[in-house]
């Protein structure tokens, strides 16, 4: 079994070029701000890290969920949910800004901070920024080999048409959903709950691996709508992969209410 060359529609090269324009004039004006405000600059950073970052790491816990429950409705979006994983080296590379930033974020870089809230010294045994960036590039080193085993094996399956490649994704996917929760979990605590260091919460992990599954899918059922209107994604998508989409789509909205309330 060969694949044969895809061209993507006119629709979306038009948009790929709009993306590439809004992308420079935003890029120069995320510099404008860094000189105006810079510590204002890097918490409205973490903040849109926070989102765009959701939908590439969600996409990776649909893609797994995918490979260990089946189901049309999966093997509809995997390309496009491959296609967001796959953005990951990049969110690694946006993420060096936070860590750069660090000092202008959370306060418990400060030492003054620490000297006037004796808890702080305690937790500066976990809170300190050495050990800060080492948990990152762990979390990161586990999404990313995630990714790339899951979308090198998925590319194998399809020029091999051999059902050792999908059996191997769902062995990996297993343990790979476990993980996940355990790494989105630290990473939203290391992320955003240490934001206020004198604040904790048991369910906050939850909610970040709820809400960035969410965006993840809205986001592909967004980029599937689109793609559907075309070659050849129209003649493989049909209205009850949309219906199944919207029950999950809606199984996770109750989900994050849940974890949220």
């Amino acid at each position: 079994m060969t694949i044969g060359p895809y061209n993507a529609p006119p629709d979306v090269r038009r948009f790929q070029q709009r993306a590439l324009i809004a992308g420079i004039v935003f890029t120069l004006l995320l510099g404008i701000g860094f000189f105006l405000d810079r510590r204002q600059f890097f918490h409205s950073y973490l903040f849109a890290f926070s989102f765009w970052s959701g939908i590439s790491i969600g996409s990776l816990a649909l893609l797994m969920l995918q490979h260990l429950t089946g189901g049309g409705w999966g093997l509809v979006i995997r390309r496009v949910l491959e296609a967001s994983t796959r953005t990951l080296p990049l969110v690694l590379i946006l993420f060096v800004p936070i860590v750069l930033g660090a000092h202008s974020i959370y306060s418990w870089t400060d030492a003054h901070e620490l000297e006037q809230h004796p808890v702080l010294v305690e937790k500066s045994k976990y809170l300190n920024l050495s050990f800060f960036t080492v948990r990152a590039a762990i979390y990161f080193a586990i999404w990313l080999a995630f990714m790339f085993f899951l979308n090198r094996w998925s590319l194998l399956q399809d020029r091999t048409a051999d059902r050792q490649w999908g059996k191997r994704m769902r062995v990996l996917s297993g343990p790979g959903m476990v993980l996940f929760v355990f790494t989105v979990t630290f990473a939203s605590i290391d992320w955003f709950m240490s934001l206020d260091p004198l604040w904790s919460s048991t369910i906050y992990g939850f909610i970040f691996v709820a809400s960035w599954a969410l965006s993840a899918l809205a986001f592909t059922i967004a980029v599937m709508a689109a793609l559907s209107k075309h070659e050849p994604m129209n003649n493989v998508v049909a209205q009850l992969h949309f219906h199944d989409l919207g029950k999950l789509l809606l199984a996770l909205v109750m989900l994050w209410t849940y974890f949220a309330f």
